[in-house]
């Protein structure tokens, strides 16, 4: 019985409140390490989370056989500064989030082997955190993560109608 108090407590929290949700964002930038490419990530903000879509693409041009790694995918994202923007205690500019992507990845070589191309299908598994800071007209986020490109920073663009 307690269970569905704490429920009926945590939803409308969870949910996002009409004053607290955000426009749509797209979220674009470039990666790095251990090798060099970008990210696309579809965000809708609520007040205490975020849900997400992603492709990212990542290669190793130095390598002599040059892989070439391409991913797609979904996830969640915890704001914990969110919490705070609710009950009224705070007023940041910034945000920062905690969360987790996942979906298929796909790792191409030139010329590869009878046993790499068996390999070339994977699944990720993306817990990862990511810090927004509003600059003039724009909003920048830093991200690190454990999918390739495991650095990751840019510029977020609002969807708004």
């Amino acid at each position: 019985m307690p269970y569905r108090r704490l429920m009926i407590l945590l939803i409308p929290l969870l949910l996002g409140f009409d004053a607290s949700a955000q426009p749509s964002q797209l979220q674009i930038g470039l990666g790095g390490w251990p090798g060099a490419g970008a990210q696309f990530v579809y965000v809708e903000s609520y007040s205490v989370h975020s849900v997400e879509v992603l492709a990212s693409f990542d290669s190793e041009l130095w390598k002599s056989r040059t892989p070439f790694y391409l991913s797609a995918g979904v996830g969640a994202a915890l704001r914990p500064l969110g919490i705070l923007r609710v009950i009224g205690r705070a007023d940041y500019q910034y945000d920062f989030y905690i969360g987790i992507r996942f979906g298929p990845a796909l790792h191409f070589l030139q010329r590869p082997t009878h046993a790499e191309k068996n390999r070339q299908f994977s699944l990720f598994l993306d817990p990862f955190l990511r810090y927004t800071q509003p600059y003039q007209d724009l909003t920048l986020f830093f991200e690190l993560g454990m999918q390739r490109p495991i650095t990751r920073f840019g510029v977020w663009f609002s969807l708004q109608n």
